[in-house]
């Protein structure tokens, strides 16, 4: 792909999540503010249909207020609560009926409310309504008031019972929700106050409105629903789980619901307004036009500065491709024609030139170096010719050794082909831990011949180290150094330790002399030089690998550094004796 296609390609994606970033937070806002918008509008509605039925709650009992002050009426209704009569033309026109029969049919109350009953427990009932649509049943009575244990005990206080049948009424198809009171006194009986569903309907639901509402005592009994269906007792119980005065509920018929509670200030009653409004489609309507119609104003506008912009940027680019392109051997040392307008790309043509002359001088040092590799290969040729030489003359000494019946000259010049044979393998560079084991032992035991019973040695390494790679004759050469200065200017026994083993986070060999030791200006001497071949080694390997000639503990160190980098554990210590610690850390390199 052109570099030009990729900067469009980088700055679509770039534009597409930037504006879908912003469209989602525009979505979101929008979702916030519609939201609070119907939450504010919800509780609004509440507020009015939680006044208009405290205002109709608190007018019933106003009424029953009115109705008591009333003097006459209350001895009327002492004399009625004694009156003992089954026949209800006899109850018609007693005159403590009549004086409450009067008080009850003001226009007032026949106006505004369903009916006004009053009922003692002798079963005298009277009633305000008694027409055709609304007439009493002669058979009710006190008797077969389902309210008497609510009613009753209450002190005179006023009584919500929630939408119910006409107790008092012929008609079986007409609820209604009243407000009853036991009046104080001897058993003077009580009075009730009914308004009929069909004019609270009237009263709470607005024309085309769809909301639901559900009144209900703080004991959760409903007291007016404009919805039968609803599960009342649901609903609350959901609402009471919840922190907020707005919560989504879920119902088995509608799904999701919005409701709001609201407490009465004045009533003991609660107010759940129900709604099917979606917050979130209503917002996602309004919002995913405008947001589709910024995002492609956005990508086109991106689009159309992207692409002249990017065809400024990439002609430098292809400036210097075409000059790249017909660079040749023959014109190496050429310019480009036309100024470059990019100081980055300008910089990046005079590294090309710097490479060009880089691979111009490398060319020539290619030919240099062709007449080194013949002479290198000559080289090595003579080094493969030397050792064959010296096991002849090995096998020559082994010979004589024989025939003067010496079996030690045998042994030596054997072990010692062995190790030469070891030594200038030049087809593994590296070795096992159990080759360099087996090497030093032969070392050691050549050792033995020269210093007998002075020299005294033990190898003892983990088996599971047998595996792990190391330079050649590393091993060797830390004993060998050991030996030679260790023990130069001392005629004790020369005591060699070595031991391996394997920790849970690295593996090492020790190699412990118990000679005179190193002193502590040659120890920092030795810290040194190896911190100065390990800056060259992190620099330019093979320039310090060419440079890292001779024996001895820093040649170690640089071997075993090229083979392990960081992970390389190389200590040595001077306390009764030398020790010499080499390792890695981690599991190292296996074969």
């Amino acid at each position: 792909m052109k570099f030009q296609k990729k900067i469009i390609m980088v700055y679509m994606i770039f534009s597409i999540i930037v504006t879908g970033v912003f469209g989602t937070v525009y979505y979101l806002m929008n979702t916030r503010q519609y939201r609070a918008h119907e939450y504010d509008e919800i509780r609004a509605i509440s507020d009015v249909k939680m006044e208009k039925m405290e205002d109709m709650l608190e007018g019933m009992s106003s009424v029953i207020t009115y109705f008591l002050s009333d003097v006459n009426v209350l001895e009327a209704l002492q004399d009625f609560a004694r009156l003992d009569t089954d026949s209800y033309t006899e109850l018609y026109y007693d005159e403590a009926a009549s004086e409450i029969r009067i008080k009850l049919t003001t226009y007032y109350l026949i106006n505004e409310y369903y009916r006004v009953v009053v009922f003692n427990k002798k079963g005298n009932v009277l009633s305000n309504t008694n027409y055709a649509g609304t007439a009493l049943d002669e058979d009710s009575s006190y008797a077969d008031y389902p309210w008497k244990e609510e009613v009753n005990g209450k002190g005179g206080n006023d009584v919500i019972l929630g939408l119910h049948q006409d107790t008092w009424g012929e008609r079986d198809d007409v609820q209604v929700l009243s407000v009853a009171k036991e009046i104080q006194g001897m058993d003077m009986g009580y009075v009730e106050v009914q308004q009929d569903k069909a004019t609270i309907d009237a009263m709470i639901s607005d024309e085309g409105e769809e909301n639901k509402y559900i009144f209900l005592s703080c004991s959760g009994d409903v007291i007016y629903t404009n919805d039968p269906s609803l599960d009342a007792g649901d609903i609350y119980a959901q609402m009471a789980g919840s922190d907020g005065d707005i919560t989504e509920i879920r119902t088995e018929e509608n799904g999701k619901l919005l409701c709001q509670k609201r407490r009465s200030e004045s009533q003991d009653m609660i107010l759940l307004t129900l709604t099917d409004t979606d917050v979130n489609m209503r917002a996602m309507s309004e919002a995913l036009p405008v947001s589709i119609i910024i995002l492609l104003g956005a990508l086109t506008l991106s689009l159309s500065y992207v692409y002249f912009t990017s065809r400024q940027l990439t002609r430098p680019i292809r400036q210097l491709q075409k000059f790249m392109e017909t660079t040749q051997l023959d014109n190496m040392n050429a310019e480009i024609p036309e100024k470059i307008s990019n100081d980055e790309i300008e910089s990046l043509y005079i590294s090309y030139r710097d490479v060009l002359e880089r691979l111009r001088q490398s060319m020539v040092n290619e030919k240099r170096m062709s007449l080194l590799q013949l002479q290198a290969q000559f080289d090595l040729l003579q080094a493969q010719v030397n050792p064959h030489f010296i096991y002849n003359v090995l096998n020559v000494i082994s010979n004589r050794g024989i025939m003067s019946d010496d079996e030690v000259i045998c042994e030596i010049c054997g072990e010692l082909a062995s190790m030469l044979r070891y030594a200038t393998n030049t087809k593994e560079k590296y070795a096992t831990v159990r080759d360099e084991i087996q090497y030093l032992d032969q070392y050691l035991h050549l050792l033995k011949y020269r210093y007998d019973y002075r020299l005294s040695y033990s190898i003892n390494i983990d088996e599971r180290l047998y595996g792990k790679i190391l330079p050649k004759i590393i091993l060797q050469q830390i004993v060998e150094n050991a030996v030679v200065h260790g023990y130069a200017q001392s005629d004790d026994r020369i005591e060699i330790e070595v031991t391996g083993a394997v920790n849970e986070d690295r593996w090492y060999l020790k190699i412990h002399d118990s000679g005179c030791g190193i002193s502590g200006e040659k120890q920092q001497e030795l810290s040194g030089q190896i911190e100065q071949v390990r800056k060259k080694l992190t620099k330019d390997r093979s320039n310090v690998e060419l440079e890292i000639g001779g024996m001895g503990l820093v040649n170690t160190y640089a071997r075993l550094y090229l083979l392990y980098d960081g992970d390389l554990i190389f200590e040595i210590t001077s306390h009764n004796g030398t020790d010499v610690v080499v390792g890695a850390k981690g599991e190292g390199r296996n074969v």
